[in-house]
This record gives C-alpha cells, sequence and structure tokens, in this order.
C-alpha cells in the first residue's frame, strides 16, 4: 500500500527540484487544464495538486498556479487552453475531455514553448513533454478477470460503462474486452454508460435488471457505479453477485457491509488521485531543463481485495473519498469537512 505522505515529506522533496526558477528569483506560472469535475475522484485529484502547489510555491519555485474545468465539454477545454496560453504560463498539466479534440491547441501551446504534460486522460498527439498515467487497460483487465474467475468461466453479466467518448472509458473497456473475448461462455447480456457516478450507475442498473431476469455477474468501470449497483440489486430483492469497483469509499463502505451475502464479493484497482503531483513533478523538472521520461503511462497500481480492504477504507472519512492520497490528514479534514 501507498504509505501517506506529510506535508512535510511533500515540502521537502519540492525543495530539491526547481533550481532554475529559483535561481534567477522568479518562480513557474503552471495550470491544471481538468476536463471535468464530474466525479468526486476529480475534487480529490485537484485537492491534490492544490496541496502540491502550495508547497511550490512556499517553496518559490512557482509563483502562481491557475485551475480550469471545462465540465466534460471537449470545446470549452479548448476555450480554457487557449486562456492559459494568452495568459503566458509556463506549463500546463492537462487531463483531456477527447483523446484527439485538444490536439491541435496542445500542439500550439507547444509550439510557443509551454511545456505541456498530459496525465490521466491522455490525448493522442505525442507532441507533449510526457505522458503521466495508470494503465486504463490494465484497470478493466484487472476486474474483467477477477469476474471471470469468480463465475469460472461463464455466466451471464451487465457492463457499466463509464463515459461515452472518454479516452479513459475507452481504454478501460479494451482491457475488459481482451480477458472476455477469450471466454465464450461469458454472454454479456446488457450494456449502459453511467458517468462513474452513483445515481447514473444505479438508475443503468435499475434499467438492466428489469431487462434481465438471470444476471451472474457485473463488470464496472469504476467510480461510484458499482455502488449504485449493489443497492439496485438489493432494493430489486435480486441475489447479490459479483462485481468489479474502485477505491471510492462509499463503494468500500457498501462491500464490507454486504461481504459475504449471496455470491458478492469484488476487486478494485486504485487509481490515485495523486497522480496529478507525480504529473506535476515531471513538468517542473521539465521547466528545470532536466532530461524526463516521455512515456509514463503505465504507473504502479495498487489492487484493492476482501483481504487488504480494511487498508484502505476509511470509517471517518465520507463515501466522496478516495482511496490513495497524498493528502495531510489536515487537509483531508478540510475538503471533507471533517472534525
Amino acid at each position: 500500500m501507498k504509505k501517506l505522505f506529510t506535508l512535510a515529506l511533500v515540502i521537502a522533496m519540492v525543495l530539491s527540484i526547481g533550481a532554475a526558477a529559483l535561481a534567477d528569483g522568479q518562480g513557474y506560472k503552471i495550470a491544471l487544464c481538468n476536463n471535468s469535475l464530474g466525479e468526486t475522484w476529480r475534487f480529490q485529484m485537484v485537492a491534490e495538486f492544490e496541496q502540491a502547489c502550495d508547497a511550490l510555491k512556499e517553496s518559490g519555485v512557482i509563483s502562481e498556479y491557475y485551475e480550469t474545468n471545462a465540465d466534460a465539454d471537449a470545446s470549452k477545454q479548448i476555450s480554457d487552453m487557449q486562456d492559459l496560453i494568452a495568459k503566458g504560463v509556463d506549463g500546463i498539466l492537462i487531463a483531456v475531455q477527447n483523446d484527439t479534440a485538444l490536439n491541435a491547441t496542445i500542439e500550439e501551446a507547444m509550439d510557443m514553448g509551454i511545456k505541456v504534460v498530459a496525465f490521466n486522460a491522455l490525448p493522442t498527439t505525442d507532441n507533449v513533454v510526457a505522458k503521466v498515467n495508470q494503465s486504463d487497460f490494465d484497470f478493466g483487465r484487472i476486474g474483467a478477470e477477477f469476474l471471470v474467475e469468480a463465475l469460472e468461466g461463464k455466466g451471464k453479466i451487465i457492463v457499466l460503462q463509464g463515459v461515452a467518448g472518454n479516452p479513459i472509458c475507452a481504454g478501460r473497456w479494451e482491457g475488459a474486452k481482451s480477458v472476455f473475448d477469450q471466454y465464450p461462455e461469458i454472454e454479456i447480456v446488457g450494456e449502459a454508460y453511467g458517468n462513474w457516478d452513483y445515481a447514473d450507475g444505479k438508475a443503468a442498473t435499475e434499467s438492466l435488471l428489469s431487462a434481465n431476469p438471470e444476471i451472474d455477474g457485473v463488470w464496472s468501470q469504476g467510480g461510484a457505479m458499482t455502488q449504485g449497483a449493489i443497492d439496485a440489486f438489493v432494493a430489486a430483492g435480486r441475489p447479490l453477485v459479483p462485481m468489479s469497483g474502485e477505491s471510492g469509499n462509499g463503494f468500500m463502505a457498501s462491500w464490507l457491509k454486504y461481504a459475504g451475502v449471496d455470491k458478492f464479493d469484488s476487486v478494485a484497482p486504485v487509481y490515485d488521485c495523486a497522480m496529478v503531483v507525480d504529473a506535476l513533478n515531471v513538468l517542473i523538472d521539465a521547466l528545470d531543463g532536466k532530461e524526463v521520461v516521455f512515456d509514463q503511462s503505465a504507473m504502479d497500481m495498487d489492487i484493492i481485495t476482501a483481504e487488504n480492504i480494511n487498508d484502505y477504507y476509511r470509517p471517518d472519512l465520507p463515501d466522496s473519498y478516495w482511496g490513495g492520497t497524498r493528502l495531510t490528514e489536515e487537509n483531508l479534514a478540510k475538503l471533507f469537512a471533517v472534525s
């Protein structure tokens, strides 16, 4: 399990970078160009970014930082990027809404000398400083392999996709399909987009339950959708089945509540909110003129199982918390308004 970093450690780490910015007495201007705040994961990711940036600002490595939110609209994200270019920022972190729509604007920024690091939701262009991510393919594969094993290679399953057109969604499904294609007795009887959202995931599952009298398993892209799926099964009086999930605190609470009920079990890859901090460190290194590794799109991914779930679940925090954080306890309390 990744250990939580204290604020003192974060400050100590950032003091060792940004030598060029300190040397000329001016810190860098950087920005986070975010595709959406539509999932609670992204709220925590932004908080991880802000904590790291505040430490960098205190040490003089950066002078300002900006944040934009495209509200899941690629056209707005293009406009956001253009605004950041106009502000004269030195570097941009971007999680794209669409894997091709932002290519030209990203390339424009790079051509103007603005260093761009893509993370989380990656564009297809390679005209960036680096790509930093955990493997969406592996995320989908891990859930599918769990489900196939739980069902002993045969059964009727439903699929809860994420957001249509999103590169994360496409990557996760590609990974899952690579597994399911090997098992002809795994029958996908229904599929719906749940937008990684609890309410949408629950509603999608309710419709799929109505249409399918027999469901043996649920492959879910994660987010809060699996939590919604569990509640839909319970409300419908249907036996619980194996379901893949993600490291959301609400889902983990439901997992622990229903552990051992009917055939329910799960697995949850930890898609780390703090990957934005890794991307930020790469950006600062690049701005300092250091050589960076271009392809960092297969970072290590922890996996939550029934055996280690209590290492990740936080009963003192709300459903919207995500396991795998580097936020200090103080900043966690501020983010989730707990005392």
